[in-house]
């Protein structure tokens, strides 16, 4: 029986060929996601590579608008739960995910009008019950991530808060032309009116801003007065609505220059919040410190047990770390409101 003739050997591809098909790929992938390739270079600190991101891909995702390419992605974001026009980060009791919006709305600094009201003291605090929960809502930059689930979930287990969290990566009170946060927390308090806020800034806050057409550095006191007046704005436009506010400070972090920047913010936090009757400053920063004062990726939990409270980068809180703030900021306000910190049922006054 005669032998089968040998297949023949598959030609190798070229590699002038090769290197087109990788090419033709980027193109393609690039076109297909440009809307969040532009969000990210949205985002980043002001200075020339945030302005060359930007003058190379803003052409591109015309185009792929133009082209209907951004279709796709948008049809996945909508399959998923997610808003294609919203602003990247998590909200809501589920923690939903969205993507950045190509066009962000105006900024709402400098202070509006409407915000000019002089602070005021908040109401007194009514008896939450299951009937009537204490509306809760929980706020702010990526430090929320870990630590807005923790609240919520330590909120719920008293059976008489209704508590909603949201958070945006990279955003914070310095780049409004990202996420507008005074518009933003007007929004919620039109669409959820809560009674306390909690709110933590500062994670992405340490950089350039713009106040105008002018590029203010970072820690100049130009820069000091305007962040102060951002800080603010926000404590006068909660305050002027009737909302208690516990204004988280940011912990301890392990980058000396990273903590002497935060250190200013968290000076500012506490100084504007003195001012405002309405806000009390929670000091998170010996929370997460060591014995010896200094920082710690490892304490004692609720056991005794040594356990991870940092993530990787020094700055945002694992699950635990997370938990860890999350029970001091339940302590604040269960006793504000009488409220048992892991029961079912308030305390009655009287």
């Amino acid at each position: 029986m005669a032998a089968p003739p040998p297949r023949p050997t598959p030609r190798p591809m070229a590699a002038g060929h090769a290197i087109l098909v990788v090419v033709i790929a980027l193109l393609v992938g690039t076109l297909l996601n440009a809307r969040d390739i532009q969000a990210t270079a949205r985002r980043q600190p002001f200075g020339w590579q945030r302005n060359v991101a930007m003058a190379a891909i803003t052409p591109v995702q015309a185009l792929s608008a133009a082209l209907g390419l951004d279709r796709p992605r948008t049809a996945i974001d909508l399959a998923l739960g997610r808003d294609p026009g919203a602003r990247t980060g998590a909200a809501g009791a589920a923690g939903t995910t969205t993507a950045a919006a190509a066009t962000p709305p105006p900024p709402a600094f400098p202070q509006s009008a409407e915000d000019e009201a002089s602070p005021a003291s908040p109401p007194a605090p009514r008896t939450p019950t299951r009937a009537e929960p204490l509306r809760l809502f929980v706020g702010g930059d990526s430090m929320v991530g870990q630590f807005g689930p923790a609240l919520s979930n330590l909120a719920r287990r008293t059976g008489v808060i209704d508590a909603e969290f949201e958070y945006e990566f990279s955003s914070g009170l310095t780049r409004p032309d990202f996420v507008d946060w005074p518009a933003r927390l007007r929004e919620v308090g039109r669409s959820q009116d809560p009674e306390v806020l909690v709110l933590i800034f500062g994670g992405n806050d340490a950089q350039d801003l713009k106040s105008g057409d002018r590029l203010v550095p970072l820690g100049t006191p130009q820069w000091r007065a305007e962040y102060r007046q951002r800080v603010a704005q926000v404590m006068d436009q909660l305050g002027a609505d009737g909302r208690r506010v516990f204004w988280v400070g940011m912990p301890i972090v392990r980058s000396a220059t990273f903590e002497e920047r935060v250190r200013m913010l968290n000076e500012i936090y506490r100084t504007e919040a003195a001012a405002h009757p309405s806000v009390t400053y929670v000091d998170s920063w010996d929370l997460f410190a060591g014995p010896d004062g200094r920082y710690a990726e490892y304490l004692p939990d609720e056991t005794g047990a040594l356990t991870d409270m940092r993530l990787n980068d020094g700055i945002h809180l694992t699950t635990a770390g997370a938990q860890r703030l999350a029970a001091q900021v339940m302590a604040l306000v269960a006793a504000e409101w009488a409220l048992p910190e892991g029961g079912s049922e308030p305390v009655r006054p009287g």
